[in-house]
């Protein structure tokens, strides 16, 4: 065998490694982000599911501000009371109801969810 067969050798098994690492962490993060029930998902104005806290985060990244502002108001904030409601993050629908863009919303969102993949 020569050095460059051997090095491509390596090379799969820490491709495989890391893909299995990869994979093992994506099981942990699942299991510790609960999805909502199908018929308790959050459907955003533009009619777009999102199935749990992190979907939330992400998809807050792309939304216009005009569905952003349809949910929160000074009135009302539609993210907390879905996190309160349906998962009974109590903490959670606390600080998002003290939110009100969102970049702050997506940060305490990802705060909770780092906080959670702790435990």
């Amino acid at each position: 065998m020569d050095g460059s067969t051997e090095k491509r050798k390596k090379s799969k098994k820490s491709v495989k490694k890391a893909t299995s690492v990869n994979k093992t962490n994506n099981i942990k993060v699942k299991q510790k982000i609960e999805n909502a029930p199908s018929e308790q998902y959050f459907i955003l104005s533009n009619g777009q599911p999102v199935k749990n806290v992190k979907e939330l985060a992400d998809v807050l990244e792309h939304v216009s501000e005009d569905i952003f502002n349809h949910h929160v108001t000074n009135e009302k904030n539609d993210f907390a009371n879905w996190t309160k409601d349906v998962f009974k993050e109590i903490e959670l629908a606390q600080e998002l109801a003290g939110t009100n863009n969102k970049d702050h919303t997506r940060i305490v969102l990802y705060k909770h969810i780092i906080k959670k993949l702790g435990k």
